[in-house]
């Protein structure tokens, strides 16, 4: 809280304020990392709807108890089952994406997690986690509703170049643990 003379009187009024951190510390960072983690969980979540919408509207029982399930027809009217996106060949696109998300997503978190924690992160870290939030929401829009390639693939090998670059970052900070020294073997044996 910032307290301010109110207008040349000696009241004092109380306005809010959230200090930002400067975007090359380490708080920044993991701010960034929480935002795009709470962002790439939306868009799951969003992917996961639109599959029960199209499965809904495309009448796709996944388990046989689906289909004679008493509150199929409430839920195909809430999720609004009519219109664009409610054919086969579209919940096959919506299931492909969210495995493409379930095996690269969490992947990235994961190691972008590691990098803030080994590395001194620089002000282009920060950059780079929201590079990789635009790349895969490119891929899906590439994905689901613009259909074509070579885009998709491009906007992958984007996103999925930041994710290598920041594993190898971490290796080559803590590459070390790779080649057991002495002194590590004796506190695997419990000597130290």
């Amino acid at each position: 809280l910032i307290v301010r003379p109110k207008g040349g009187t000696s009241k004092f009024t109380i306005v809010p304020h959230m200090a930002k951190a400067p975007m090359a510390t380490p708080q920044a960072y993991f701010d960034t990392l929480a935002a795009v983690a709470a962002v790439l969980l939306l868009k799951a979540t969003l992917v996961n709807l639109l599959i029960v919408r199209t499965a809904l509207s495309a009448s796709i029982a996944r388990h046989p108890e689906d289909k004679s399930f008493f509150l199929r027809g409430f839920f195909a009217t809430v999720m609004f089952t009519t219109g664009p996106g409610t054919t086969s060949d579209f919940w096959t696109r919506c299931t492909n994406n969210l495995r493409n998300i379930l095996e690269n997503e969490p992947f990235f978190l994961i190691i972008a997690f590691a990098y803030g924690q080994v590395t001194v992160a620089p002000p282009m870290a920060t950059v780079l986690l929201k590079l990789y939030v635009v790349a895969r929401f490119g891929h899906m829009f590439f994905h689901l509703i613009f259909c074509a390639q070579p885009y998709r693939a491009v906007i992958w090998l984007a996103a999925t170049g930041i994710q290598v670059f920041m594993a190898v970052q971490v290796m080559l900070v803590k590459g070390s643990l790779l080649s057991l020294g002495s002194n590590d073997i004796s506190v695997l044996k419990g000597e130290l």
